[in-house]
């Protein structure tokens, strides 16, 4: 019995190194919550250290090498927060809790971040590719990385980092406003906010109002504690203003004075591309840059740009129920609309699930009744057909797809033995096989669980191909409402991309600064406007200009360089549908 005993421990010890001594091939992240329990009991931010190996291969036993950091850390999320796989928002802190911008697994530097845990998304790329895909039309939407995650010495599984959407030059880069600025164009932006079902938060110090309409506004930059009054009233007067124009027998005639119609377009593509059941019921995010005034008195105004979008945890068909889901007979269903109806072929209608059923519709009515306007509805037409010949071509879809499949492969393998939820229906309040250290495990009775999503394939592979075959199958559904015909090869592979040396361009020392790669981020300052026979094209890097139509035939070329550059449309592109293009790379109106 004794020699048994000594058996049984000598394996339990070379199953420990063996595990401790394993290299990864994505980065690992280490949180030490300092023998505090961290659970969705926290309301406030633990104070935590936070490791990080970012190299080629990775392995678990040289997490000592790696500088600490001090962090604050803490559950997030609303029904997420009972997933035994938790989510978590982390901020960065000196030495004296003082908040501190870094740059963390190579993205650019702020205080604030997400730690995704993909639990109902089994495929665990359906949050990067949703927000790949809006980046792909040139916007902003957070950047996103998979890792490898440990918390107190307890292996938690692949998670993916995400940025928070928040004011600032790498993200929705809209003007400071500071409490002073309260007439003028000062007064004029930039805001963000959502539009969400969910009361504001005084915990989170979130300042929320209703509209005329009765939609809840959650206002997240500037914060509640650093708005004035002008401020609230101001933006809250022109959200209303807008509603106005769709009250009283009117027909919103004038909506573009205050939308970005461009925006609105590549918003309501992409969500419902993607059939995010999310949509509309909550973060639905929304900026407005500052109006402008320039020396002559001629005013630019700052309009209200949809997105960024968040959350794809139910997207790409993941709110399904397996019986739906295996078969073929719903692959056309449309997310937000239960058909499109489009010079009588779509119309907006929200389509609810029982997860949703009871909560309050939030949703602004001008978002909707905006579809219908003819001219919009070209612009979505339009904007499809250029999407869809090269950024969002199938071959460019599939590209992405194939190395994210190739890149996590080895990972997920990790993952599912770590959460053995394949082929099943999983969610809330469910138990963790290796619960987080310092906290009692909790057990859940049967019928307090909820399950989401609803795929539930036998292999990881199995889920991550339900991805790919639903975004297709949504792609070839719209290509025909729209009347689209994809050409056998992409014209552009991907937007204008700018790459700035955020250290140069900060010039701070004391920022936290955890690897030292540049990054990638889409330029706000190359585009084109078309003013009937003219194209004004404005760049910072210059380059050849090109006009191509949507099977790539070159219809005009020339060299221009940085600054703004005016041109004639040539004649044979003046009656066609093309795409502008500056180094070979897609540029936005």
């Amino acid at each position: 019995m004794l020699h048994l005993k000594k058996l049984l421990c000598t394996a339990a010890l070379l199953m420990a190194t063996a595990a401790f001594a394993q290299t990864y091939d994505l980065p690992i992240i280490f949180i030490d919550t300092k023998q505090r329990c961290l659970d969705n009991r926290v309301t406030e931010k633990l104070p935590a250290t936070i490791r990080v190996l970012d190299g080629k291969t990775n392995n678990v036993a040289d997490s000592s090498k790696a500088t600490p950091y001090e962090i604050g850390i803490k559950v997030r999320g609303g029904l997420s927060e009972n997933f035994p796989k938790l989510n978590y928002t982390i901020e960065f802190h000196d030495s004296t809790g003082k908040d501190i911008n870094a740059s963390l697994l190579n993205l650019p530097p702020s205080d604030d971040w997400v730690l995704h845990g993909p639990y109902v998304d089994k495929s665990m790329v359906r949050h990067s590719f949703g927000h790949w895909l809006f980046r792909q039309t040139g916007r902003y939407s957070p950047r996103t990385k998979h890792f490898d995650l440990y918390i107190n010495g307890v292996y938690r599984g692949v998670y993916v980092l995400i940025e928070r959407i928040k004011r600032g030059k790498y993200r929705v880069n809209v003007s400071k406003l500071k409490k002073t600025d309260i007439e003028g164009d000062d007064l004029t932006g930039g805001y963000i906010w959502t539009f969400d079902y969910k009361d504001p938060s005084p915990r989170k110090k979130e300042l929320g109002f209703k509209t005329s309409d009765g939609t809840k506004v959650i206002l997240r930059y500037p914060k509640k504690d650093k708005v004035a009054k002008e401020q609230e009233e101001y933006i809250q007067n022109y959200l209303n203003e807008l509603e106005a124009l769709y009250k009283d027998g009117k027909n919103g005639s004038g909506y573009e004075n205050y939308v970005d119609v461009a925006s609105a377009v590549d918003y309501i593509l992409l969500e419902e591309l993607t059939q995010n059941i999310d949509t509309y019921i909550t973060n639905f995010f929304m900026y407005k840059p500052k109006d402008k005034t320039n020396d002559q008195g001629n005013k630019t105004t700052g309009k209200i740009t949809l997105g960024p979008p968040w959350g794809f945890s139910l997207a790409f068909k993941n709110w399904h129920t397996p019986e739906s889901s295996n078969d073929d007979k719903n692959e056309t269903d449309s997310t937000i609309s239960v058909k499109y109806q489009y010079d009588n072929i779509w119309i907006i209608e929200k389509l609810y699930t029982n997860i949703f059923s009871g909560l309050v519709r939030n949703q602004p009515n001008w978002v909707f009744e905006m579809w219908k306007d003819s001219i919009f509805q070209i612009e979505v037409s339009k904007r499809w057909a250029e999407l869809r010949s090269g950024v969002w071509h199938t071959k460019t879809i599939d590209a992405y797809l194939d190395s994210m499949k190739t890149y996590l492969k080895s990972a997920a393998d990790r993952n599912f033995k770590r959460w053995p939820n394949l082929g099943e229906a999983t969610g809330t309040y469910e138990d963790d096989p290796e619960p987080i250290k310092y906290c009692n495990r909790t057990s859940y009775l049967a019928e307090m669980r909820m399950a989401m999503g609803g795929y539930n394939a036998d292999t990881w592979d199995g889920e991550f191909e339900h991805v790919r075959k639903t975004v297709k199958a949504k792609m070839k559904w719209m290509d025909e409402q729209l009347g689209f015909t994809e050409p056998a090869s992409p014209v552009v592979f991907e937007p204008i991309i700018h790459e700035p040396d955020w250290r140069a361009e900060m010039g701070d020392t004391s920022e936290v600064r955890i690897d030292a790669n540049n990054f990638s981020r889409h330029s706000p300052t190359n585009y084109f406007v078309v003013n009937g026979s003219r194209i004004e094209v404005h760049t910072d890097i210059g380059g050849t200009f090109a006009i191509v139509d949507l099977n790539g035939a070159v219809l005009y070329k020339t060299q221009i360089k940085t600054g703004v550059t005016s041109l004639t449309i040539p004649a044979k592109a003046r009656n066609k549908h093309w795409i502008a293009t500056l180094n070979g790379k897609m540029m936005n109106r």
